[in-house]
């Protein structure tokens, strides 16, 4: 599917874009809320400032994605692959990473505000002055490579 044809299907109201191939698709600044993008393969997609409220993103590989500023209040990342993935600035709150793998990803300044960390792979991500008020860790691998476990 090519990304005006998926456009234009989210405009009259499909929603299900599970399993698509979209590498270094450029999503900046789209307006994508509700959208089942699980299992895609997003590799270097530019999804800065992309508004991704309640997005399903289950198993969908963001290598490298750009989600800078992006704002994904609410949205599900179970298992999503965010390897070396900017996150900065990003809009996390409420958002479930059960499973996710976060290594070597830029978190600073994002808001992880009851954030669902658990089972999560941190290693060697930025974390500086990113807002984990109330998220949660149990089994969650923590930059420094420690075990975080006071949620389970």
């Amino acid at each position: 599917m090519k990304i005006d044809e998926l456009t234009t299907a989210y405009k009259f109201g499909r929603r299900d874009f599970s399993c698509l191939n979209l590498p270094k698709v450029d999503w900046h600044k789209a307006h994508l809320a509700d959208i089942n993008l699980s299992q895609g393969y997003l590799y270097r997609a530019n999804l800065s400032k992309a508004h991704l409220e309640r997005a399903f993103l289950n198993k969908a590989i963001l290598y490298e994605a750009n989600l800078h500023q992006a704002y994904l209040f609410r949205a599900s990342l179970i298992e999503a692959k965010l390897e070396n993935a900017n996150l900065t600035n990003a809009v996390l709150n409420h958002a479930n990473f059960y499973g996710a793998d976060l290594r070597n990803a830029n978190l600073s300044h994002a808001h992880l505000v009851w954030t669902n960390l658990r089972e999560a792979n941190l290693t060697n991500a930025c974390l500086d002055h990113a807002d984990l008020s109330g998220a949660k860790f149990c089994r969650t691998i923590m930059p420094d490579g420690s075990l975080r476990n006071d949620d389970c």
